[in-house]
């Protein structure tokens, strides 16, 4: 049987999980693989059925723990760029966690023997797994001159995006230049902070998020050399695609300070 049609009826997608108890799997793992930890496959289905392993030699996997705990909700949704929690079942496990750098590939042609252990059976959950993984690559890069005027105030303009959490699902920002700019010239701001429809049309939910928007707007008009020409709010129901020109998303998340190891937040934005 070629072997395209071998990996398909031996079930291999993406989602799907494999134990940690052949070497195989472990053989390019730069760090340590517990007993207990489940291999998500994260590589695309398509790559990973690919019937020549000459073109597709390896495919990648991630490494997801058991959690021993309730999620905690500033490691969910793509809220934290170094850490992921999660709840799903698996083997009876209800919640999980992942670090993006706990990846590695591993040779294709091992699959011809294997049969997936168990399969991340929730699709949204896989999709933002693997949406996480894609904005280590895809988020926005700030002017470095930018970063460090934000940087004077992280602490409460982090706060104040962390109360944001809540009631926004995305941060859009479109600044004057995106290039490196001299003491005393000015990063103009122009803001839209994204509502779903449901949480805009809420009065007390869109009421709240004017307040923290006006909150925000002042801790940014603090930092010296920017300054916020404009901020709306918006909901997901009346944004069109056209409304986004110039805007780039603003990894707002990355800003949040209630994790317990401070020194472990990046400053980047």
């Amino acid at each position: 049987m070629p072997n395209r049609e071998r990996l398909i009826e031996l079930g291999w997608k993406q989602g799907a999980l494999l134990l940690p108890n052949d070497g195989r799997l472990k053989k390019n793992a730069h760090y340590n693989i517990p007993d207990d930890t489940r291999l998500l496959i994260v590589s695309q289905t398509c790559d990973l059925v690919q019937g020549s392993f000459e073109k597709e030699p390896y495919f990648e996997v991630l490494c997801i723990h058991p959690l021993g705990r309730e999620p905690k909700g500033d490691y969910g949704f793509e809220k934290n760029s170094r850490r992921i929690e999660f709840s799903v079942d698996i083997d009876g496990v209800a919640y999980w966690y992942s670090h993006p750098y706990e990846r590695h590939t591993v040779k294709r042609d091992v699959l011809l023997d294997l049969t997936p252990a168990a399969f991340l059976e929730d699709e949204k959950t896989l999709e933002t797994i693997v949406r996480w993984l894609a904005r280590r690559y895809t988020r926005t890069a700030f002017p470095e001159k930018f970063v460090k005027r934000i940087d004077a105030r992280k602490k409460q303009i982090g706060k104040k995006f962390a109360d944001l959490n809540s009631f926004v699902s995305n941060v859009f920002v479109k600044l004057s230049t995106y290039k490196e700019l001299s003491d005393g010239q000015l990063y103009d701001l122009e803001i839209i902070l994204l509502m779903k429809a449901k949480t805009f049309d809420d009065k007390n939910q869109y009421k709240r998020c004017g307040e923290l928007k006006d909150q925000l707007e002042h801790q940014l008009n603090q930092c010296k050399g920017i300054n916020v020409a404009d901020i709306n709010i918006e909901s997901t129901a009346a944004l069109i695609i056209d409304g986004l020109n110039g805007f780039r998303e603003w990894d707002y998340s990355y800003l949040s300070f209630r994790e317990p190891d401070n020194s472990a937040k990046p400053v980047d934005i």
